[in-house]
């Protein structure tokens, strides 16, 4: 009878239709970042699983016969009682088994540290199709909405270093800051989740050698309606940040390195040095007007 009974549960587990799992990015904010593809799975969803600085314009997406579930995950923590990561497995395989598509809904993208890969981990190990829809992440969301380019040949910056600005244990993050102060001035670094111990940043950098000088910019909340930024130095931001009393709860982005500069370059570009050059484009134009009136009177 036991080997029977167990036979039983094999057969109902192969013939259980298992729901697919779509891991949707939804970008860093603004609704019209979606990608086609994700409001596609959104449109045919049963069961969305979403985290919660999903807006409101993304959520209404969904169709009114799905459910809603906010997992209540805010730039990587759990806050507002939300789940813990296990729960969060548990609920796609549950909503899986029960055949529903299943749509885990996550700021940025899936991959950049959203915890994309444990779930299609344990996705896997559960034999449960998975889909994966890249969403912008932040980083690139904020760089376009400022205007800043992460990377830029005549700013000299060869590498784009994306990195968690804390660990699980809300400490300074595990890396080599030797060598990212050394590289300061020579590539684009964007810190993730690093407001809270931005004084230890940037002191710890400037310990290893970055220079005081190296451009900083700070960004809250990008590309939704609440974004604001702060442009400082290496050197000045905590004050900075402390004067201007930024950061009111959003998600803020750290971009150090010289692209930080950029916002001020395209200013003086279009405030000054291109009006120089629309002055001497008139003067080459009046001396062009003037040969040309001295023929005609010729």
């Amino acid at each position: 009878m036991a080997r029977r009974s167990h036979r039983l549960v094999q057969m109902s587990m192969s013939a259980m239709t298992l729901g697919p799992v779509a891991l949707v990015g939804a970008g860093p904010g603004d609704p019209e970042l979606l990608t086609l593809r994700a409001v596609r799975r959104l449109e045919a969803a049963d069961v969305v699983l979403h985290d919660s600085l999903i807006p409101e314009e993304v959520l209404n997406m969904v169709p009114r016969r799905a459910q809603l579930i906010n997992v209540g995950k805010r730039c990587g923590d759990v806050k507002d009682r939300g789940l813990q990561q296990q729960e969060i497995h548990d609920l796609m395989l549950t909503h899986s088994r029960r055949g529903c598509n299943v749509v885990r809904l996550k700021c940025g993208d899936p991959f950049i540290f959203g915890r994309g890969g444990e779930e299609v981990e344990f996705l896997a190990a559960n034999h449960v199709p998975c889909e994966v829809v890249p969403g912008i992440t932040s980083a690139l969301g904020a760089a376009a909405s400022c205007q800043v380019p992460l990377t830029h040949r005549g700013f000299n910056t060869n590498h784009l270093h994306l990195c968690v600005g804390q660990s699980k244990a809300k400490e300074l993050a595990d890396m080599d800051w030797a060598e990212m102060a050394k590289r300061a001035m020579q590539q684009t670094a964007v810190f993730y989740m690093g407001l809270k111990l931005l004084d230890k940043i940037c002191t710890t950098l400037r310990e290893n050698g970055a220079p005081a000088e190296t451009p900083m910019m700070l960004v809250e909340s990008a590309t939704s309606p609440t974004e604001t930024s702060l442009y400082s130095t290496l050197g000045e931001m905590p004050a900075e940040v402390k004067k201007q009393q930024f950061g009111s709860g959003g998600p803020v982005l750290i971009i150090l390195g010289p692209t930080a500069a950029f916002p001020a370059h395209l200013e003086r570009l279009a405030n000054g040095e291109a009006a120089a050059k629309r002055r001497k484009v008139d003067q080459r134009s009046d001396v062009r007007h003037n040969k040309m009136a001295e023929a005609c009177d010729a």
